[in-house]
């Protein structure tokens, strides 16, 4: 078997969203990509389809590898290998094959997030050099009926980016990065309640998405982020609220106390240095 790459840009996106999906078959969680989507992810993650590589075994598509580049380091935003070949050291090929480009391409690090209860892939990561940061948690809530008057003010989600980025976590996974954040736009949406904000998805749909969460430093510790989250659900009622498990399990206090459930699925985030 002669495995090799090709960069993801030479294939039409919807083949590439075909080969994602083929990837990720039978996935220890459902993952099922469409065009929009992928789209979405393009954009407000920085993947780099020049970068980004299709695994071939003997000429046929087998894998692929999503990377994302800002400035010195990379993330490996996904990688998955089709259902026959898997178990046959493919993944470790690939992966070796990309740790190698990042390094000649000059990036000074690589990171990831991997689902914890996926053991053969958190494996093949730590083979590979990979260490963990910390583990990434989520979280969901059944919002009250009951509504509350306007108490949150929108900001730009731009300026939103840029105050993650100068009171945020300085490791803060790539996907609550003030860059990423940054690149979101309408409907998703950013308010702010004194000395407190927050990120969401769009206020309209019935599910909504909770990007991020900030308070400034010299107001910590008094209780108003989980007042936000609480204002933020009076403010949206009948909503059902997801906290992916992107987040540092370090938040995990603040959304229990405002009555989120944390869902079984977790994460580990994990970097290399190059």
């Amino acid at each position: 078997m002669t495995l090799e790459t090709r960069p993801a840009s030479d294939y039409p996106l919807p083949d590439l969203v075909n080969h994602l999906n083929l990837s990720f078959e039978d996935y220890i969680v459902p993952v099922q990509f469409n065009l929009p989507q992928f789209l979405t992810i393009l954009r407000k993650d920085s993947l780099d389809l020049q970068e980004s590589r299709v695994l071939l075994a003997d000429g046929n598509p087998a894998g692929i590898a999503l990377i994302a580049r800002r400035g010195w380091t990379s993330r490996l935003a996904a990688m998955g290998i089709m259902k026959a070949m898997r178990s046959r050291g493919s993944g470790s090929w690939f992966m070796g094959r990309l740790l190698q480009e990042a390094r000649e391409r000059g990036d000074h690090e690589m990171e990831l997030e991997v689902i914890e209860q996926n053991e053969p892939a958190v494996r093949l990561y730590q083979k590979a050099g990979f260490r963990t940061i910390r583990r990434l948690i989520g979280f969901v809530h059944q919002a009250a009926k009951q509504a509350a008057k306007n108490d949150l003010h929108e900001v730009d989600l731009r300026e939103m980016g840029g105050l993650i980025l100068k009171y945020g976590l300085p490791d803060l996974p790539w996907q609550l990065s003030g860059e990423t954040i940054a690149l979101l736009n309408p409907p998703a949406r950013a308010y702010q309640k004194g000395s407190a904000y927050a990120v969401i998805s769009s206020p309209e749909a019935v599910h909504i998405v909770i990007w991020s969460l900030l308070v400034e430093p010299g107001a910590r510790g008094s209780g108003l982020a989980v007042d936000m989250l609480n204002s933020l659900m009076a403010n949206h009622v009948g909503k059902t609220w997801h906290v992916p498990a992107i987040w540092p399990e370090e938040f995990g206090k603040i959304f229990t106390q405002a009555g989120f459930q944390r869902e079984e699925i977790s994460q580990w985030q994990m970097k290399i240095s190059l």
